[in-house]
């Protein structure tokens, strides 16, 4: 059976092991976003530090869907970097470094581990584990705030460093869920996680599109409506955040 990407869970043994396969399901998940997906509202923010060649304007548009049972959730955005700035957007959200005109990616729980330096609840991360076709397994847990417990997620995540493609190049981080236990399971509460982000560079125009699809369920007492009425706001508001940290310089001290 050809891999989706779903809400379900995958013991290791599980795991598609073909990169080709993984980048083909991510690719077709992305192509319907902007065709088929019904369009969303459009945010709007302004970043505090601008690493970008574009004004300090950043429009993120929303698109959703429901696949299977899932509800899917997207933002698109489109954006002018320097070569520099987008090398170090690549290096912080897969852990692939340009050497000698090749990426290269030795640490594939680089990315992993930074996440916990620019995203605000997330509070605590575990690498279990690195698989022989470059899945690694783990844990993480988000404070949600009170009087939300401590939501802990188990998770795979496959990483696909950039490649050339037309004028341009592509890379792509898939994370689906892991089907392993709960840390602490009496004092945290389990969330599920499933998600494809994809950059998109032409160095040409010096034009980037980010893109990034998710659907997640962070269980609890919380309404699975209400969770999807929070969410593009939420999403919406990872471009900013990440621009503004990497105008701030934080990535080179961390990396």
């Amino acid at each position: 059976m050809p891999f989706k990407l779903s809400t379900n869970s995958y013991k290791e043994q599980d795991l598609p092991e073909d990169p080709q396969e993984l980048l083909s399901a991510g690719k077709q998940l992305m192509d319907e976003v902007c065709t088929s997906w019904k369009k969303g509202k459009c945010y709007h923010h302004t970043l505090s530090s601008n690493p970008t060649l574009d004004s300090s304007k950043v429009a993120v548009q929303t698109y959703y869907t429901n696949r299977d049972k899932d509800y899917w959730l997207s933002r698109v955005s489109e954006h002018s970097l320097d070569l520099s700035t987008y090398e170090r957007l690549v290096k912080v959200l897969t852990g692939s470094v340009k050497e000698n005109s090749q990426w290269t990616l030795r640490d594939r729980t680089a990315r992993s581990r930074l996440e916990k330096e620019y995203i605000e609840v997330l509070s605590a991360v575990e690498v279990l584990k690195v698989t022989d076709s470059g899945w690694v397994g783990v844990n993480l847990e988000y404070e949600l705030g009170k009087p939300l417990t401590t939501r802990e997620f188990n998770e795979w995540i496959y990483i696909i460093p950039p490649f050339q493609e037309a004028e341009g190049e592509v890379c792509m981080v898939i994370s689906v869920v892991a089907d392993a236990p709960l840390r602490d399971p009496e004092a945290h509460t389990r969330g599920v996680y499933t998600s494809i982000e994809m950059l998109e560079y032409n160095h040409k125009s010096q034009q980037l599109k980010w893109k990034m699809a998710t659907t997640s369920d962070a269980g609890g007492n919380v309404p699975k409506w209400v969770q999807n009425s929070m969410i593009a706001k939420t999403v919406s508001k990872d471009v900013s955040y990440m621009f503004e940290w990497l105008g701030q310089g934080k990535d080179r001290a961390n990396i």
